[in-house]
């Protein structure tokens, strides 16, 4: 009976040291996990979304306010994702849409997808298409919405369109006449308090060059006459050179909308800062 007594009070005394031992042996274990949790990341590996399906882009920009049509804006969005609208739909209906002067509340199209975005600039009446080979978009009347859209009216809107795109844009070739027709330097000034860039630059007659060409021109040739080296800081009282223009040397469309966007959002991040 003694022998079972101190046998059954071993057996506790053995579970009550044991215990604290298997404790201590989980809490080492769980924090050498933590320790070698923290010192190897797992970063997941292949394209993000966006790579590889750009209409889920998350767009931020604001449409420039020398731009005033929704086909004009619509183009200035595309860009960047190597999107183009369709120059020849199938029918003349997506005309009605690009001519439309932009509403305010669509200049700024922040924290949406690029399909957002498209959807957006449809408004109701119009639904975009989008053809994932060509990367090109196109916009159709939604159903209920073709009676209000006369076959006089797209006609009318699609010359209407093909007029302004050859008006703002001239085929490169174009660029060598305005070189030799500005033999001497111009000037523009002084600049006025409230000028912006943008509304000095659709002062110039400068065929051949999108408004973001102009822009980087004017910036270029002037760096004295902006503060914190950001085209949107011109100051006031400054007189601009208008100097030839130098085909070589003038950035492709895509290269000077992206300096027009970075310089925008340096200057937006430095108005919101305190």
């Amino acid at each position: 009976m003694r022998e079972t007594v101190i046998g059954r009070w071993g057996a506790i005394l053995t579970i009550v040291f044991a215990l604290p031992l298997t404790v201590q042996a989980d809490t080492t274990d769980t924090e050498d996990s933590r320790i070698l949790e923290s010192r190897y990341l797992s970063v997941p590996m292949g394209p993000e979304s966006a790579q590889t399906d750009l209409l889920k882009s998350i767009v931020d920009i604001r449409v420039p306010e020398q731009i005033t049509t929704v086909g004009g804006s619509l183009d200035y969005l595309l860009k960047p994702y190597g999107f183009q609208l369709e120059d020849s739909p199938e029918v003349d209906e997506q005309y009605l849409l690009l001519i439309l002067m932009l509403p305010e509340p669509h200049r700024n199209l922040e924290s949406m997808t690029l399909m957002d975005a498209l959807i957006t600039l449809g408004g109701k009446s119009f639904r975009p298409l989008i053809n994932p080979v060509k990367r090109s978009v196109r916009y159709q009347l939604r159903k209920g919405f073709g009676q209000f859209a006369a076959a006089e009216d797209r006609e009318i809107a699609k010359q209407q369109w093909l007029d302004q795109k050859e008006t703002n844009l001239l085929p490169p070739k174009d660029l060598e006449s305005i070189t030799g027709a500005q033999q001497e330097h111009q000037t523009y000034g002084p600049v006025q308090r409230g000028d912006s860039l943008s509304h000095i630059a659709s002062q110039l007659n400068l065929t051949g060059m999108t408004i973001d060409q102009v822009l980087v021109y004017l910036f270029r040739a002037n760096p004295h006459a902006f503060a914190n080296d950001n085209m949107n800081h011109l100051l006031a009282g400054k007189t601009l050179k208008i100097p030839p223009v130098n085909p070589e040397t003038l950035p492709t469309a895509f290269e000077a909308s992206q300096l027009v966007d970075e310089h925008y959002g340096l200057w937006i991040q430095r108005e919101v800062t305190p």
